[in-house]
């Protein structure tokens, strides 16, 4: 059945672009894989670690001088007993709304009578009239709560104080409302209301909070980096404004002994709260590092002052994307990685463009926090870095299967410096697996050795195959070190080719090519001169080799099955070259048996003694051949004068049809 022109065109397209394909596969399949492992929560614990190493970054804000910190420290404890008896509440309490605070916050149960003085409590509560008093919500199973006292209800405000926590006990996240508002909440409330006229408003239609002209965005089950998580209440991110101590600290102790001047707690907050560490009201949080701890009073501070900064200041809450776009950032990330390994394959700039993309990511990661936006960070850099690896693993793999069979076909048959040029150009060779067959100009030379019975006879079969190693191994030396490709052995017979497998496009290096290929063979006349010396002082017969060189186009290209490709050339001017060598055997092909081509000879550039034979139909030709015979080296150095061809790109193949 025939195929449909657009069926077959998809198909040549895929055929040429199968790498990229391949590329984008692993691309997409990174994505996937980083998205999937996200959505099933793999990724909370390193983005919840960054989200905290963001938040420590970003402590560069002034104090926030509303609050005032009265501490139950360890030393009022000495000094004062605990627990506090109603009385020194009472006390404390009166002490403090002396200095007509706006708000009083007492972040400890006082559900229960303690010691004497209750009455004397209740009073002074009910006289301050700005009091916000802590009860605990049950939120956990099989856990009781703590209501608030019968006798102080109807005289004060209560918030509830439960911090929810993430893995580690650390505290990320508050409820500001569940079924009531928390404490900070109705702190924030009775500040607004009371200095600045204002409030958190609450929109029941939308079931949103509104903290001036932000909407305090709800956290929910899959928010940022939590997954499944616990979304009870109303909760939000809490954005820290500082490390431990980081508002101003008062001493119980100094307020009931009367050392506090008014001015420092007129119309400010003022939070009650235990920081003595025998109490162990003490969290973890994002800005707290080697074991430090931040007091609960301090995290009540800093969501007041969340609540309070955003009101008035327009102070940022912690705000993330929707689902859609985190899931969107994050491909685009594995995306750009996997396509500047598929389109860089130049290790060095890709590593230094994949630095300078990972940098960038992470200052826009940084720099979004610094506006409040929490960005999925980790699983962009995953995405991007392991894209570009696993692409760029998959080339190196590619790279090194062409290698080897590039190396296969022509480290045993060219120089080292031609197989690191070769591999330069591996593009425009290799083609699915395969040296693409092309035209080329070449020039073939032929040897065969005349006697080799003869030798063979004299010798054991060990040392016979010795010695034609040794014969070979010459030719080929010579061959190499004249720039030209071992092709083949065919017995004790070499095939060498000058002009591949690097194609040479211009005359002036299909000229050198030639001139190469008869000074290799005046080198191997003179240097097998020299071996036969030794060989008949070691009582083996002399040898005579035959050589024959012709100049002409071939077609080049591997030759065989996939698992045994040969680099060869083929065509006319091989033939020739073959008749030649052979041909030595009919004239005299001089003192060295080298007999060239018309062809050839022409590109000598009188740069060797030669001889016109005659012109003859070679065996299996009709036409006739111009043959010369190659006498010497013009030059009394004894080397041929000619420039080596500079290491230039690939010729085009419009270039090399010329």
């Amino acid at each position: 059945m025939k195929l449909p022109p657009s069926l077959i065109n998809f198909g040549a397209f895929c055929k040429r672009n199968h790498q990229q394909l391949v590329a984008g596969l692993i691309t997409f399949s990174v994505s996937l894989g980083v998205l999937a492992l996200r959505e099933n929560g793999a990724f909370k614990q390193v983005e919840l670690w960054t989200y905290d190493s963001l938040m420590r970054s970003q402590l560069n804000e002034p104090v926030d001088r509303r609050f005032v910190i009265v501490e139950i420290s360890e030393a009022d404890i000495q000094k004062l007993k605990w627990p506090f008896s109603d009385r020194l509440f009472a006390k404390l309490i009166n002490q403090l709304s002396v200095a007509k605070p706006a708000v009083i916050g007492i972040d400890k149960y006082l559900d229960q009578p303690v010691l004497e003085g209750r009455s004397e409590l209740v009073a002074a509560i009910k006289n301050a009239g700005n009091v916000i008093n802590a009860k605990f919500v049950a939120i956990v199973e099989g856990r009781s709560g703590v209501e608030p006292a019968s006798d102080l209800e109807k005289i004060s405000r209560y918030g509830f104080v439960n911090l929810y926590t993430d893995k580690g006990a650390i505290v990320r996240r508050s409820a500001v409302v569940g079924d009531t508002g928390s404490f900070a909440f109705e702190i924030a409330n009775l500040y607004l209301q009371k200095i600045h006229n204002q409030q958190i408003e609450f929109n029941p239609t939308a079931i949103q909070f509104a903290a001036g002209k932000q909407i305090i965005p709800r956290l929910t089950p899959n928010y940022g980096a939590y997954r499944q998580e616990d979304d009870s209440g109303y909760q939000m991110m809490i954005r820290y404004r500082a490390r431990p101590r980081g508002f101003q600290h008062i001493q119980a102790s100094d307020v009931l002994d009367g050392r506090i001047a008014p001015d420092q707690l007129r119309d400010r907050i003022v939070l009650i709260g235990v920081t003595a560490e025998s109490l162990k009201d003490s969290y973890p949080t994002p800005v707290t590092v080697d074991g430090e701890l931040m007091y609960g009073v301090e995290i009540h501070a800093n969501i007041v002052s969340q609540l309070i900064s955003a009101t008035l200041d327009d102070r940022r809450f912690i705000q993330v994307w929707s689902n859609d776009l985190e899931n969107l950032w994050i491909a685009i990330w594995a995306i750009v990685g996997g396509g500047i390994a598929t389109f860089i394959p130049n290790a060095f700039k890709n590593i230094g463009f994949l630095g300078v993309l990972a940098f960038g990511l992470v200052g826009a990661g940084y720099l979004a926090f610094g506006q409040a936006l929490w960005i999925p960070l980790f699983p962009s850099l995953l995405g991007l870095i392991s894209a570009n690896v696993l692409v760029t693993a998959y080339q190196l793999a590619i790279q090194q299967s062409e290698r080897k069979v590039l190396m296969g076909l022509f480290s045993r048959h060219v120089s080292k410096e031609l197989v690191d040029i070769i591999w330069t150009n591996r593009e425009q060779f290799m083609q699915e697996g395969r040296i693409k067959g092309q035209e080329v100009y070449v020039t073939v030379l032929f040897t065969d050795m005349r006697n080799f019975s003869t030798a063979a006879e004299a010798q054991a079969p060990g040392e016979t195959l010795n010695w034609l190693n040794n014969y070979l191994g010459t030719i080929a030396n010579e061959v190499l070190a004249h720039g030209g490709m071992v092709d083949k052995y065919i017995g004790d017979a070499v095939m060498a080719v000058f002009g591949v497998p690097i194609p040479h496009g211009n005359e002036i290096e299909r000229t050198h090519d030639a001139q190469r290929a008869v000074d290799a063979a005046l080198a191997i006349a003179h240097k097998l001169a020299q071996m036969n010396e030794v060989w008949v002082a070691e009582g083996l017969p002399p040898v005579s080799t035959g050589i024959g060189i012709n100049s002409g186009i071939v077609i080049a290209g591997s030759l065989g099955s996939a698992e045994r490709l040969e680099y060869s050339v083929l065509g006319d001017t091989v033939n020739i070259a073959a008749r030649l060598e052979s041909f030595n055997k009919e004239v005299d092909g001089g003192p060295h048996h080298i007999l060239v081509s018309e062809e050839t000879h022409q590109r000598l550039d009188n740069n060797f003694e030669t001889e016109f034979v005659g012109k003859y139909a070679l065996k299996g030709k009709k036409q006739e051949t111009g043959i010369y015979r190659v006498l010497d080296i013009k030059h009394k150095s004894g080397e041929v004068n000619y420039l080596l061809p500079p290491q230039t790109p690939l010729p085009k193949e419009e270039e090399l049809k010329t």
